[in-house]
């Protein structure tokens, strides 16, 4: 059998940077046996990585059990649930990563079989589309991300209180009962471990994103792959049955790949996809309310950092949207395609194969949040007025 020779370089390509996010995270799964010492290395970065994760968590955890300031309580809400979300997210990385690992080898299985040009490009055209997604996240992600945790402290300046002792902010509120962080060299050690903690925080929103524009998009490729398989049925040499009949069987076997490739996304990444959406939720409509406060105080630096934090958010859940809708708009034109496809120039036994196609052809193809809610443009307007809403009853509330 044919095998397409730059499969390799194509794998490579298409998952460059999901492929570093998630390596130094210790999530990307290898695809040859491990060694001893690669398997200590790696459950090791992911202890490293919980520790970070929970040096934050913990004590700021303890630092809103311990503050009686109702505002400063809530202002400290939103970086405990976004620890929350980002362990939870990380948990599910690392618990399906062998899904993650099928889903990898079904796309290089993919990529190494083609052996048409044109499907080719293709498929390397939705990948691009998928690596550009994946870059913006990240840029959008690391940006607002930084801001908060290292000019913000800065920029919020040495705090003096009435008896005359100096407090350094730091990235994230928080209090330890066995050591005073302000002073040196422990507060240079916690702010260093919590800039670390945020880096660990972004990538591994960055990682969640780039597997599922990865997934889908590679997804949407072999949905555009199979609409060229049906406008080739009946085209070219449709009188020659024994041409007709390969030509038919690759088709139903493409559908078949596909629909199992779209029921393993679908177990890997319903999760994490839910644990987002609902986590971005209450966090824009949080930070929203926030915005309003820092307004009234004239506090130009923490506004732009919410907002920037708000819009980092809103990108990316639309990047979930966004590959469900385009999923969802390729299976629509995969369903138009193979309602129109000109069977009665087939003879009459013949033509009846096609009713195989045009039923599955027309089976919907969605990728869910928790096999709850469809991801899409409609998904991200309802994401968009439930925080609004929830922002509004909030500042009526406390108005």
């Amino acid at each position: 059998m044919l095998r397409n020779e730059y499969y390799k370089d194509d794998i490579i390509y298409i998952t460059y940077l999901t492929r570093n996010v998630l390596s130094l995270l210790g999530v990307w799964p290898f695809y040859r046996k491990k060694s001893t010492r690669e398997k200590i290395w790696k459950y090791l970065l992911i202890l490293i990585y919980h520790i970070l994760l929970y040096s934050v968590l913990i004590p700021g955890a303890l630092f809103w059990l311990v503050e009686k300031r109702a505002r400063v309580r809530v202002r400290t809400i939103p970086l405990l649930l976004y620890g929350i979300i980002t362990c939870g997210k990380y948990g599910s990385l690392i618990f399906h990563e062998k899904n993650i690992k099928r889903c990898l080898q079904h796309i290089e299985e993919d990529y190494k079989v083609v052996t048409n040009a044109k499907a080719r490009n293709t498929m390397i055209k939705s990948a691009k589309i998928g690596r550009r997604l994946v870059t913006l996240c990240a840029i959008f992600m690391y940006g607002s991300g930084l801001f908060f945790r290292l000019i913000l402290p800065f920029a919020k300046g040495q705090i003096i209180t009435s008896q005359n002792v100096t407090i350094r902010p730091l990235p994230c509120p928080a209090y330890f009962i066995f050591f005073n962080v302000q002073v040196s060299p422990t507060y240079e050690l916690i702010f260093a471990i919590q800039v670390l903690s945020g880096i660990v925080t972004f990538s591994i929103t960055t990682g969640l994103c780039g597997l599922a524009t990865l997934f889908v998009m590679h997804a949407c490729g072999q949905l555009k792959v199979l609409i060229n398989l049906m406008t080739n049925l009946v085209e070219e040499k449709w009188h020659e049955k024994r041409e007709l009949n390969r030509k038919l069987a690759r088709m139903v076997e493409h559908q078949i790949r596909f629909r199992s490739f779209l029921q393993l996304i679908e177990n890997t990444l319903h999760q994490a996809c839910l644990i987002e959406l609902m986590g971005c939720t209450m966090l824009i409509c949080l930070l929203g309310y926030f915005i309003i406060m820092e307004w009234e105080n004239s506090n130009r630096i923490a506004m732009f950092s919410y907002f920037s934090s708000i819009t980092s958010m809103m990108i990316n859940v639309f990047m979930f949207c966004y590959t469900g809708e385009q999923l969802t708009i390729q299976a629509e034109e995969v369903a138009r395609k193979s309602c129109v496809l000109e069977w009665y120039r087939l003879p009459n036994k013949d033509a009846r194969g096609i009713v195989l196609v045009i039923i599955i052809s027309n089976l919907p193809a969605k990728i869910t949040a928790g096999k709850i809610v469809d991801l899409s443009f409609k998904t991200y307007g309802d994401v968009i007025k439930t925080a609004v809403t929830y922002f509004n009853m909030l500042r009526k509330m406390t108005g």
